[in-house]
C-alpha cells in the first residue's frame, strides 16, 4: 500500500513539476517579448501629471480595496499532518483587503484611517489592522488576530497530545498628543482568548492514558502612561494591570485500558480540574539624556507583583495494577503563590569622537517566589474478590520561599577606523544567587485540610525530624562572555558583517554547571548591477557539563555531558533586468548534531548515550512577471529534505540515535488578469507533498502514515476604488 501510494504520489509530482516548468517557460518567454519591446529606444514622452484616483466624500477622499474569493482542497494520505503543518481549510476566504481615508484639509475628526485585513474565514492565521491619527491630538492603533492551531500526529506521544484550538487575541492603543515631545499620554488594552479541544497524557497505576481536554484560557491587559520633558530629561511613567484564568478540564469517560492493554488497570471514570486564576500590577520608569553631546544616559526601572492561587480536583473510577477494585479515588489540592518582582538597567554611552565611543550597561533583576499547597487524598477500595479494603486518608502540605537575584554588566567600546571598517569589542559578566528554604510534610490516615501561611522561615542549624523535612538550600553562579563583531565596506556595493560571543551562560537547572559556547555569525551582501547576492553562515556549539559529583544511588558514575553543535549555511540571489520581471533562489543548509549521557533503565540503570541529528536541504525558486498590460504571472518552487541520521544506527541497546527524516515539497503558478479599471481576477493553485523518511539503510525507506500530498485551486476577484489606470 505503501508503494501504491508513493507512486501515485510520484505520478502526480511528475505533473505538478511539468506544470510548473511549463509555467516559468512562459515567464522567461513573456520576458524575452517585453525585453524585446523595451529594447528599441523611442522618444521619451513628456510625464504627464499624477492623477488623483481617489473618490472623494464630503471632506474626505478614500482609496480601497477588498479580495476575495474561494479555495478548494483535495488531500491523498494522512489529513490530520496537513492540517498540523499548514491547516488551511476549503470554502469562502477573505484574501486580502485595505481602506484608506485622507482628509482634504483640517478636519474635526480624523485626518486619516487605514484598515487592512487578511485571512479571515480559511487560513490559519488572520488579522486586522486600524490605524487612525488626528495631527496634534491623537493617534489610535488596534490589532486585532485569530490563529486556528492544528495538532494531531500518530507519531508524536503515541499520538496521546492533539489540540484543536482558536486563539483570540488584539491590543489597544491610544496616543494623546503624539507629536508633543513635552507631554503625551497612552492607554492600552488588550484581550487573549483560547478555546477548544485536545488530549494530553496521564499516568496511574503503572499505565498511561490520553484523557481529551477542553481548553479555555482568557487574559485581559489594562495600561497607561505619561511621557515627557523635564530638566533636560526624557521621561517615562507607565502602570499596567494584567487578569488572566485557566479553566480548563480533562475527562476520560467510558471503559478505557490505556496504552498498555495486557495489564489489568482501566479506567471507568476519570477527571480533573485545575481553576487557575490570578493577576499582575507592573509599574515601569524610564529616563534618557544627553549631556553636552558626549555623554548618554539611559535607565529603566520596573516591579511588578503576580499573585496566583488555584484548586485541583481529581476523581477515578478504575481497576488498578493489582486488579483491586478502586471504587473512589477523590483527590483535592490548592494552592497560592506570589512573585514580585524588581528589575533595574542603567547605560551610559560616552562618545570620544566621531571614530570611538564606548558604552557600559548594568542590569540587576530580583524576584521572590513564595506559595504553597495542601494535597488531600480519599481512597475507597475493594480487592479483586470483592473484599472491603482500608480506606486510605493521605495527606501532605508543601511550602517554599525561593528568592533570586543577578547582576549583568556589559562593557562594548566601537571603533569606526574609515568608512570602509567599524569594529567593536566587548565583555559582559553576569553573577547570580538563588536561596530556597521550605518544607515538606506528609501525615498519613489524617482527613482534612491544614492552610499554612508562613512567611518567616529560617533554615535550623540541626534537622532534627525527617517529617516534616526542612528544605534549605542556597547556590551561586558566575559566567564570563567575550563579544566582538566588524563591519566592512570593500566596494561602495559589498558590505560584510560579522560578530562571535564565547564565554559561559547561565544554566537554568541550578544543579548543572553552565553552557560553554561560541555563536560565531557572518553575513554579506553584494549589489552588482541588477544583481543582488546575500551569503550569511551561523555556528553555535554549546557544551552542557554536569557538576554532579555524588550521583543517587544506584546511578553509574561518571560525568554526564551534553554537546550541541550548529551550522547553518544561506544564500539568495535577487535579479530584476526590467521592472515587469523579478527572479530570486536561495539555498539554506542546517546541520545540527547534539550529544547527550544518559542513563538507561535495562532492568539495572546503566549508562547511555542518545544522538540527535538534523541535515536539512531547503531550496527555492521564486518568479513574477508582466509580460502584458492586464496580465501577471508567479511561479514558486520550495524542496526541503531533511537527511536527519542517514545510516546511521544505535551501536547497543543503551544507544539512541535520532533523527526526524523527511522531504516537503510545494509549487505554487498564479495568473491575475486585469478585468476593468477596477476588477482584477486571479487564478492560483498550490501543490504540496510530504514523506516522512526513516531510513533503514541508505536504500530502503520505510513510509509512514503521515505522508500526504494536496491541492490547493483557488481564484479570488479583487475590487478596488479610486484605482487609476497602470
Amino acid at each position: 500500500m505503501a508503494d501504491k501510494f508513493y507512486q501515485r504520489g510520484k505520478s502526480r509530482l511528475e505533473n505538478i513539476s511539468f506544470l510548473l516548468l511549463l509555467t516559468i517557460g512562459v515567464l522567461f518567454c513573456s520576458i524575452l517579448v517585453v525585453s524585446g519591446q523595451t529594447s528599441k529606444p523611442k522618444p521619451t514622452p513628456t510625464p504627464a501629471p499624477a492623477e488623483n484616483n481617489s473618490v472623494s466624500f464630503g471632506n474626505y477622499e478614500i482609496t480601497s480595496s477588498i479580495e476575495v474569493g474561494v479555495r478548494g482542497i483535495s488531500v491523498n494520505g494522512s489529513d490530520n499532518k496537513f492540517k498540523s503543518d499548514f491547516n488551511y481549510r476549503p470554502g469562502v476566504r477573505l484574501f486580502d483587503s485595505s481602506f484608506f481615508v485622507k482628509g482634504k484639509e483640517d478636519q474635526g475628526g480624523f485626518d486619516s484611517l487605514m484598515v487592512t485585513s487578511s485571512g479571515w474565514d480559511s487560513d490559519p492565521s488572520s488579522f486586522t489592522r486600524i490605524n487612525m491619527a488626528k495631527a496634534g491630538a491623537y493617534r489610535f492603533d488596534a490589532n486585532i488576530r485569530q490563529v486556528n492551531y492544528f495538532n494531531n500526529l500518530v507519531t508524536w506521544v503515541r499520538n496521546g497530545h492533539n489540540a484543536d484550538t482558536k486563539r483570540n487575541f488584539g491590543d489597544f492603543d491610544l496616543t494623546l498628543f503624539p507629536e508633543n515631545e513635552n507631554f503625551r499620554l497612552r492607554f492600552g488594552a488588550g484581550y487573549n482568548r483560547d478555546k477548544g479541544t485536545g488530549n494530553i497524557t496521564a499516568r496511574a497505576y503503572s499505565d498511561e492514558f490520553s484523557p481529551v481536554a477542553t481548553i479555555k484560557t482568557n487574559a485581559s491587559d489594562f495600561r497607561a502612561s505619561a511621557e515627557g520633558k523635564l530638566a533636560g530629561f526624557n521621561l517615562g511613567l507607565g502602570y499596567g494591570y494584567r487578569k488572566f484564568d485557566n479553566k480548563t478540564s480533562f475527562a476520560i469517560i467510558g471503559s478505557n485500558p490505556g496504552y498498555n492493554t495486557t495489564n489489568t488497570t482501566v479506567y471507568s471514570t476519570w477527571n480533573r480540574f485545575i481553576p487557575t486564576k490570578g493577576e499582575t500590577n507592573y509599574f515601569n520608569f524610564h529616563a534618557q539624556r544627553t549631556f553636552a553631546k558626549k555623554l548618554d544616559f539611559t535607565s529603566r526601572v520596573i516591579y511588578s507583583s503576580t499573585a496566583t492561587k488555584f484548586n485541583f480536583s481529581e476523581t477515578t473510577i478504575a481497576r488498578d495494577s493489582s486488579n483491586n477494585f478502586i471504587d473512589s479515588d477523590l483527590t483535592i489540592a490548592a494552592g497560592n503563590a506570589k512573585r514580585p518582582q524588581f528589575r533595574g538597567d542603567v547605560g551610559l554611552t560616552y562618545l570620544f569622537n566621531d571614530n570611538f565611543r564606548i558604552s557600559e550597561t548594568l542590569s540587576f533583576d530580583r524576584f521572590d517566589v513564595t506559595g504553597g499547597n495542601t494535597i488531600d487524598q480519599t481512597v475507597a477500595s475493594r480487592t479483586s474478590a470483592g473484599v472491603a479494603r482500608a480506606n486510605q486518608y493521605p495527606f501532605s502540605t508543601y511550602y517554599r520561599i525561593e528568592g533570586f537575584k543577578r547582576y549583568v554588566n556589559t562593557l562594548e567600546g566601537d571603533y569606526q577606523f574609515n568608512n570602509s571598517f567599524g569594529l567593536h569589542v566587548g565583555y559582559r559578566y553576569s553573577h547570580r544567587t538563588i536561596d530556597q528554604t521550605g518544607y515538606n510534610w506528609t501525615v498519613r490516615n489524617t482527613s482534612g485540610f491544614v492552610l499554612v501561611n508562613n512567611s518567616s522561615l529560617t533554615c535550623p542549624a540541626t534537622v532534627t525530624s525527617p517529617n516534616p523535612v526542612t528544605i534549605c538550600e542556597e547556590e551561586s553562579n558566575s559566567t564570563n562572555a567575550l563579544i566582538a563583531g566588524f563591519k566592512a565596506k570593500p566596494m561602495k556595493n559589498w558590505v560584510i558583517f560579522g560578530d562571535v560571543e564565547h564565554g559561559t551562560a547561565d544554566n537554568a537547572f541550578t544543579r548543572l554547571a553552565n553552557y560553554n559556547y561560541t555563536n560565531l555569525r557572518l553575513r554579506t551582501r553584494a549589489n552588482f548591477n541588477k544583481v543582488s547576492v546575500n551569503f550569511s553562515v551561523i555556528t553555535k556549539d554549546n557544551e552542557n557539563p554536569s557538576t554532579s559529583s555524588a550521583p543517587p544511588a544506584n546511578y553509574p558514575t561518571g560525568d554526564y555531558n551534553a554537546n550541541t553543535k550548529s551550522r547553518i549555511f544561506s544564500a539568495s540571489v535577487d535579479y530584476s533586468p526590467i521592472q515587469k520581471f523579478t527572479l530570486s533562489s536561495g539555498y539554506t543548509y542546517q546541520y545540527l548534531t547534539s550529544e547527550t549521557d544518559i542513563v538507561i533503565n535495562t532492568g539495572t540503570l546503566v549508562r547511555g548515550f542518545s544522538q540527535f541529528y538534523i541535515r536539512d536541504h531547503n531550496v527555492f525558486f521564486d518568479a513574477s512577471a508582466q509580460p502584458f498590460k492586464r496580465v501577471s504571472f508567479f511561479a514558486s518552487y520550495h524542496y526541503d529534505k531533511d537527511q536527519g541520521q542517514g545510516n546511521r544506527v544505535a551501536a547497543g541497546n543503551n544507544y539512541i540515535v535520532s533523527s526526524y527524516p523527511f522531504r516537503l515539497f510545494t509549487a505554487e503558478s498564479r495568473i491575475a488578469i486585469r478585468l476593468t479599471k477596477n476588477i482584477d481576477w486571479n487564478v492560483g493553485y498550490q501543490y504540496i507533498g510530504y514523506r516522512d523518511s526513516f531510513p533503514v539503510n541508505p536504500l530502503l525507506w520505510v513510509y509512514s502514515p503521515q505522508d500526504y500530498h494536496a491541492n490547493l485551486p483557488y481564484t479570488s476577484v479583487r475590487f478596488y476604488i479610486g484605482r487609476g489606470e497602470r
